[in-house]
């Protein structure tokens, strides 16, 4: 199991490198708002989301529809809100690397089961991407690295823009966005639409 997290981890310093080679629309952003789910993990693996990310996406309404956000230990992360590094859960270190999309650095922040990449705007540290690395951690819907297309088309549905092996689901300026081998979800990833 180490080994195939090794894997998918190079897979996606890979991805980010090659980004980096790209325009800024392939910038990713995630933020932070208030949630209270306990979890992660084990959020949606018994077919859904929990009660609690149910009630936050009802109590943000209209935004809730137009945004992807990641339920992480009771925060919501939200691609281009401001981050707070105090989220629960801690993250284990922090490196800076230029960015590949914004002037300036960016941060990544490895809280063990993700890496989340953080740009600066107007002096706001703001989220960037969330990228899964733990095959146990889901989505906020429920998905996992490892899961099927059908389990995704069953979550987020049939509307998403397929580009080699990749399925990308749009919500405003948010993107879910999965890499596809042999049916199988090989990588997960928010970010923001730039």
């Amino acid at each position: 199991m180490k080994r195939i997290g090794k894997v998918l981890f190079l897979c996606g310093l890979l991805m980010v490198f090659a980004a980096c080679g790209q325009e800024a629309e392939l910038a990713q952003n995630i933020n932070i708002g208030a949630g209270s789910a306990e979890n992660v993990g084990e959020a949606g693996r018994a077919g859904g989301a929990e009660p609690e990310a149910e009630a936050l996406n009802q109590d943000r309404g209209k935004e809730a529809e137009d945004t992807f956000g990641f339920l992480y230990e009771g925060v919501t992360l939200i691609p281009g809100e401001v981050f707070d590094p105090s989220v629960p859960g801690g993250y284990t270190e922090v490196s800076e690397v230029p960015s590949c999309a914004f002037d300036g650095n960016d941060n990544v922040y490895n809280f063990g089961v993700f890496e989340l990449t953080t740009y600066f705007e107007k002096d706001e540290e703001r989220v960037y991407s969330v990228y899964f690395i733990d095959s146990n951690l889901s989505t906020t819907e429920g998905l996992c690295l490892g899961d099927t297309v059908e389990d995704m088309k069953t979550l987020y549905g049939e509307d998403y823009a397929a580009e080699g092996t990749a399925c990308t689901y749009t919500r405003g300026e948010t993107l879910l966005t999965t890499i596809v081998e042999n049916d199988i979800v090989v990588s997960i990833e928010y970010r923001l639409d730039r």
